[in-house]
């Protein structure tokens, strides 16, 4: 069940991307972000004044691309990554580090089994098994082989893939940074994710008394709200849009 969106007022809206935005792929190269939601995403950043921002576990130059034309705030990798509002790039690395070895280690592993994908992205890497869902307990022993004894990195579990991240801030984090910028500050933050790595977000948004929703049906979850598929959540987004570009106009 998700709000009365006239009883929200002014919003600051925070999207993840895959499974949010975008339908989940076997692979995540093979991902695309329908022309319908690019334009839906358009709409509500002018309803909204702008306050827009995606939070993802991809690249900002990933969600870019699969965002094409438009250029919003986001926050990459889980947080890692943040560019603002007035087109400024912040990292949120405790400290920089090597991925490279976690890279190769991570593929080492895997060697030529089939249906197990290793994605290399800025700070992290992330591996997938998605086609191989028999191999859960074998990738979770290797990502934690691969991270033992560092404690520069972290493992997220996430929907059939575990991702090997520098420590640094997570999605909570940059929502709040977020919210104390322009031209999110002063407004009811809304954050709609469908992940485990979406829950920090949702404790923020909660703490702020703004709107947190869980897209899927999992059993658990600190979201007050949920979109069983994304076409609810998308339906729900659209009137949102409708209903603030009304209220700008008055």
């Amino acid at each position: 069940m998700l709000p009365d969106v006239r009883e929200i007022g002014r919003s600051a809206v925070f999207l993840d991307l895959d499974g949010t935005l975008a339908e989940l792929a076997e692979r995540p190269e093979a991902v695309v972000v329908e022309p319908a939601t690019i334009a839906l995403l358009d709409a509500l950043q002018e309803s909204c004044g702008h306050a827009l921002a995606i939070i993802s576990g991809r690249d900002i130059a990933v969600v870019d691309r699969l965002l094409h034309p438009l250029v919003l705030p986001v926050a990459g990798v889980h947080g890692l990554q943040r560019r603002d509002a007035a087109g400024t790039l912040h990292s949120a690395a405790v400290e920089p580090v090597d991925i490279a070895p976690i890279i190769a280690a991570l593929r080492a592993a895997v060697g030529e089994e089939p249906g197990l994908i290793v994605e290399a992205k800025t700070g992290a890497a992330a591996l997938h098994y998605r086609l191989r869902p028999d191999c859960q307990k074998r990738c979770r022993e290797i990502a934690e082989t691969v991270v033992r004894g560092r404690n520069d990195i972290e493992l997220l579990p996430g929907k059939m893939v575990y991702e090997l991240r520098t420590e640094g801030a997570d999605k909570g984090d940059v929502i709040e940074a977020f919210l104390k910028e322009a031209p999110f500050a002063g407004r009811r933050p809304v954050f709609a994710g469908d992940d485990s790595t979406d829950e920090v977000g949702f404790a923020i948004v909660n703490a702020r008394g703004g709107v947190s929703i869980k897209v899927g049906a999992c059993a658990t979850t600190l979201a007050r709200y949920r979109a069983p598929t994304l076409r609810e959540l998308h339906q729900w987004l659209a009137e949102l849009a409708r209903v603030g570009r009304e209220e700008r106009v008055e």
